[in-house]
C-alpha cells in the first residue's frame, strides 16, 4: 500500500463579495462538465449499490473485480474533473486575467 499523496491548493481569495454581503463564488464549471460530474456519481452509486447489495456471494468471480474497476475508474475520473473545475476560478470585473 503506498501512502497517499496531498495536494497542496493555494488559497481562495473571496472576500471582496463578502465585504458587500453578497455571496463569492471562486469557481465555475460548465454544463457539460456538471453532466459528466452527475454521471460519474450516478455510475459510482450504482456500482457500490449492487456490490453491497449481493455482498459478492451472489457474484460471479469477475463480476466483483470488474464493478471494483469500475468504481475506481469513475472515481479516478471525478478527481480529475473536480481539479479542472477548481483550475477555472471566476475573476472579479475589472481584474486583469493571468496568462
Amino acid at each position: 500500500m503506498t501512502a497517499r499523496r496531498e495536494r497542496r491548493r493555494p488559497p481562495l481569495r473571496v472576500t471582496e463579495g463578502r465585504k458587500r454581503g453578497q455571496v463569492a463564488y471562486a469557481f465555475g464549471a460548465t454544463l457539460d462538465q456538471i453532466d459528466q460530474l452527475d454521471r460519474l456519481l450516478r455510475t459510482i452509486s450504482a456500482h457500490s449499490d449492487m456490490v453491497a447489495v449481493c455482498s459478492g456471494a451472489q457474484l460471479d468471480d469477475a463480476s466483483l473485480s470488474t464493478l471494483g474497476e469500475s468504481i475506481f475508474d469513475s472515481a479516478r475520473e471525478v478527481r480529475g474533473l473536480v481539479d479542472a473545475i477548481y483550475a477555472q476560478r471566476l475573476r472579479s470585473p475589472g481584474t486583469p486575467s493571468e496568462s
